[in-house]
């Protein structure tokens, strides 16, 4: 769980402590559950479904006024609170959550998956016990890009039925300026001196640049992306 997991990153922080399935990238809330909270979409208007899920954080705790910002964000702090609002009422309606455990095989049999095998963790990462299974009609895989592993057991167990293909690479970069240097440069002197470091009338300015650099296969790319923010 999210409480457990920021004790394991502050270990990792200070004593250099790494756990495996417990870090800044992993565990309940996903990698971005340590960072700024920003919602921008960057494919339009906040309409429809993206609506919907400004809607359900703010029912969970997050700030009503990200529902009308043109570029909402939640702040780090916020979002550990949200998360455990959001477990809690899950709760209250029948889910059972199992955290400490590491999924290492999905059960399929006659073309159709039966349920998963796991095991369970000691606080410390090591195993804490033999292999359990849980039967399911259905299972979705929601282990981020790194747990190649279960991919893998999942193609050989389907005997070539699943096809898996790699997603495109993505390769950002934050880059720092002084704020009044970015406010300067794209809003110009009269409504720079407006922006008073997020105090003034006008919003502080930022920048994002982007390209697709060509990849040797025609169906693959890589984009690299350029975030400026001023401090």
């Amino acid at each position: 769980e999210v409480e457990q997991r920021g004790r394991d990153i502050g270990a990792l922080i200070h004593r250099r402590v790494l756990q495996r399935d417990s870090n800044i990238c992993y565990g309940e809330g996903g990698a971005g559950t340590w960072s700024d909270g920003k919602l921008t979409t960057r494919i339009g208007r906040n309409s429809g479904p993206v609506r919907y899920v400004l809607e359900q954080l703010v029912r969970f705790g997050a700030p009503a006024d990200i529902l009308k910002l043109g570029k909402p964000h939640l702040g780090t702090d916020r979002l550990v609170v949200i998360l455990k609002a959001m477990r809690g009422y899950l709760t209250e309606k029948g889910v059972d959550f199992l955290f400490g455990c590491r999924v290492d095989h999905v059960d399929v049999k006659g073309g159709k998956v039966t349920g998963v095998r796991y095991r369970r963790l000691n606080i410390d990462g090591s195993l804490a016990g033999g292999e359990e299974s849980l039967a399911a009609k259905r299972v979705v895989l929601a282990s981020g890009h790194t747990a190649r592993d279960i991919y893998e057991s999942l193609a050989l167990l389907s005997e070539g039925r699943i096809a898996l293909a790699p997603k495109g690479f993505a390769v950002g970069f934050r880059v720092e300026h002084p704020q009044s240097l970015i406010n300067e440069l794209r809003l110009g002197s009269d409504f720079a001196s407006q922006a008073e470091g997020g105090r003034g009338k006008v919003p502080v300015a930022d920048y994002r640049l982007a390209t697709e650099v060509p990849h040797p296969m025609p169906s693959k790319e890589i984009m690299d992306s350029v975030l400026g923010e001023g401090w």
